[in-house]
């Protein structure tokens, strides 16, 4: 699965949201727009995973949905409330924010994906975040160790840099495994589609928040 989405996952690195905020220089409209917008979409992944928890009949998967469920809805929202408090942000403005496009075509695909799929369908809905977000903060950890301590990025950096995330990937990556043993290649293909089709998701949903961009063309940006 990550070799069909290669090319978007190394693109995704090297675009100007990422970039800057490794650096340290991405301006913190850009920054808080990307918060906003992924408040909103912490709390639907956190749905995903409660409707995995419900489908799930392995006490193994059941346990990881709800720990990550628990994880995205006290751990990574409050690392959001933190910075949009210190930004003037109100809690009444976070929870009623107008989702971008494409922020919403993200949530709906794995949304629609834990209502009519099966758990290994969610399984790989879920885990291009997990990965992608693993992958970027460990790389980043990493590039910009040396001005990380005067970067304004980062909590953000050291959430996602640590090894309960990589670790969560590990844990997808091993039961997709197990579960795909014996799926047919037109399964297998399925799949890869519902996997690549998350790691660009991804992709836009950064892109978007640098262009600070709620809908297809900056023109129809206008207030609703």
């Amino acid at each position: 699965m990550r070799k069909a989405a290669d090319l978007v996952w190394e693109e995704g690195y090297q675009q100007p949201f990422i970039r800057e905020l490794g650096e340290g220089t991405l301006q913190r409209e850009r920054f808080a727009f990307y918060l906003l917008q992924d408040f909103r979409y912490v709390n639907d992944y956190a749905r995903v995973h409660a409707l995995g928890l419900a489908k799930a009949t392995d006490p193994e998967i059941m346990a990881f949905m709800l720990k990550v469920q628990n994880g995205a809805l006290q751990v990574e929202t409050e690392v959001h409330r933190s910075y949009l408090a210190s930004y003037g942000i109100t809690e009444e403005q976070m929870n009623n924010v107008r989702q971008s496009a494409f922020a919403r075509a993200y949530t709906s695909n794995i949304l629609s994906i834990a209502y009519g799929k099966d758990i290994l369908d969610i399984l790989v809905a879920v885990l291009p975040c997990a990965w992608v977000y693993a992958d970027y903060g460990y790389r980043l950890a990493a590039e910009f160790a040396d001005t990380l301590d005067d970067n304004p990025y980062k909590s953000w950096v050291d959430m996602y840099k640590t090894d309960e995330f990589w670790q969560d990937s590990v844990w997808l990556l091993e039961h997709i495994e197990k579960l795909v043993a014996d799926a047919s290649e037109e399964r297998k293909r399925e799949l890869i589609d519902i996997f690549v089709t998350g790691v660009e998701n991804e992709y836009m949903f950064w892109a978007s928040a640098y262009d600070m961009q709620y809908t297809w063309k900056p023109e129809w940006n206008q207030e609703r």
